[in-house]
């Protein structure tokens, strides 16, 4: 065989093994929180606790991931993805053993905490593996398209999973179900990638700005969070400003130091500043979506919580063909230009809910999801790959962490906007009552459309 021919098959098959574990550390990672959130009634009833108690298994998860995934980033960039990765991989293990294994509750809540360290580390060490490993085109594209598609299958997983689990081996099955999957991943991890993936060594971390923007972020989502629960005012404001306070010490402090956590040239590309911003507003409209839906479902259209679930299909295979068109997507058009389109269709699978209120399913929540699904995902993944390919690549791990942080600002923000609208219509809100919360994630898609429309032909939104 023509030795040329070979070294072609064995660096397809090195890029297809880097995907592989990219996706499986994706579908551990978004499979684990829908398989938890289904467990936490039953965690619940084992411990005799109550819904306030139960709700920060997933609010602590949350605060500590929004809080930690740029240092995460950072610290990817500084010791490599290989390492990331393995230290990743082994404290989410322990994590998950610990949870599973847990005496009480305050030994989950403990254990979801270091989950959520891990995930800091995980998301951007696997992700960063796409533009660091994989060259630009056809690779990359197909790489970009599993990330969607295992996307929508994790969802899918979770939610047929999770219920199958705890209800046939208890919930301590939804913690211990990770670790033979996270073995495969360590062996994956230790086998296929590269040791010399060390970019930012020389920089010393800098300590005192991480510990600044984590707070600033901690107590500003944790505020967002508390104040959707229903939590007085006084103390999300106070909550509020604290954030502010940290956020300003945070800029003063990078201004002075040799190596910033968050260096300015990351956001010298016009194209990734921008997806900063649009994807903080499309993942509000995404968690806004999955909270309004599954609400109307079981208190409007009574469905109960299993059938609410299956009733989230639509939304899950549209994430799955979307990640499957994006290759082709990315290999002909700007990524900028796909991002317009799928704003579009957003903003009319959003627009298309607020309007079919009170329609049966089939007409209204189930291709309303499937739309809005379809434009989220295409312009989730077409920003991602745009505002990745403008960076080098001692700078993936450190621009993925702040990109997957806007998105969890984005998905908290949304989730609370809404629940506020939908609570200001009373305890027990009409059908009626869902087509505000829906129209104001219309805005908020409306808004990020015209920022797209607004740089339409300005050729530095280019990741070439």
């Amino acid at each position: 065989m023509d030795g040329r021919l070979i070294m072609v098959m064995t660096v397809r098959a090195d890029q297809r093994r880097i995907v592989a574990l990219m996706a499986l550390v994706k579908l551990v990672t978004t499979a684990d929180f829908a398989i938890v959130s289904i467990a936490i009634p039953s965690i619940g009833r084992s411990f005799g606790a109550g819904p306030a108690m139960l709700s920060w298994i997933v609010t602590a998860n949350t605060l500590v991931l929004a809080g930690t995934l740029i240092l995460g980033g950072k610290l990817v960039d500084r010791i490599g993805q290989r390492r990331a990765l393995v230290a990743g991989i082994l404290l989410f293990a322990a994590g998950s053993a610990a949870a599973g294994a847990a005496p009480s509750l305050a030994l989950v809540l403990a254990a979801r905490v270091a989950q959520a360290f891990a995930v800091a580390l995980l998301s951007p060490a696997a992700f960063s593996l796409i533009t660091v490993l994989l060259p630009e085109g056809e690779p990359r594209h197909r790489a970009m398209g599993v990330f969607g598609v295992t996307q929508g299958f994790s969802l899918i997983l979770g939610l047929l999973a999770g219920g199958a689990l705890v209800t046939t081996f208890g919930w301590r099955a939804a913690f211990f179900v990770n670790l033979p999957l996270l073995a495969v991943a360590l062996v994956m991890a230790l086998r296929w990638v590269p040791r010399g993936l060390v970019h930012g060594a020389v920089e010393a971390l800098d300590h005192l700005g991480a510990a600044l923007l984590t707070t600033a972020l901690v107590l500003f989502v944790g505020a967002v969070v508390l104040f959707g629960k229903g939590v007085a005012v006084g103390l999300t404001l106070s909550m509020v400003a604290g954030a502010v306070a940290a956020a300003v010490a945070f800029a003063l402090v990078e201004r002075r130091v040799p190596a910033p956590l968050v260096p300015p040239v990351l956001f010298a590309s016009p194209l990734y500043a921008l997806s900063v911003w649009l994807l903080l507003l499309v993942l509000a409209g995404v968690g806004g979506l999955m909270l309004l839906t599954q609400l109307y479902l079981q208190r409007v259209a009574g469905f109960s919580a299993a059938q609410a679930g299956l009733g989230a299909m639509p939304y899950a295979v549209a994430v799955i063909l979307a990640g499957r068109a994006a290759p082709a997507l990315l290999a002909r058009f700007r990524p900028i230009a796909i991002a317009r389109g799928a704003a579009l269709l957003n903003l009319a699978g959003l627009v298309w809910l607020a309007l079919s209120i009170g329609q049966p399913y089939a007409l209204g929540i189930a291709p309303g999801m499937a739309v809005a699904a379809t434009g989220s995902v295409t312009c989730f993944i077409a920003l991602m790959h745009g505002a990745l390919a403008t960076l080098p690549p001692e700078r993936q791990g450190l621009g993925s962490a702040v990109l997957f942080t806007a998105q969890q600002v984005g998905t908290g923000l949304g989730a609370t906007l809404v629940m506020m609208l939908l609570e200001s219509a009373g305890p027990a809100p009409d059908a009626a009552a869902f087509r505000a919360p829906f129209l104001l994630l219309a805005g908020g898609m409306a808004l990020a459309l015209l920022t797209l429309l607004a740089f339409a032909r300005s050729p530095r939104l280019s990741p070439a």
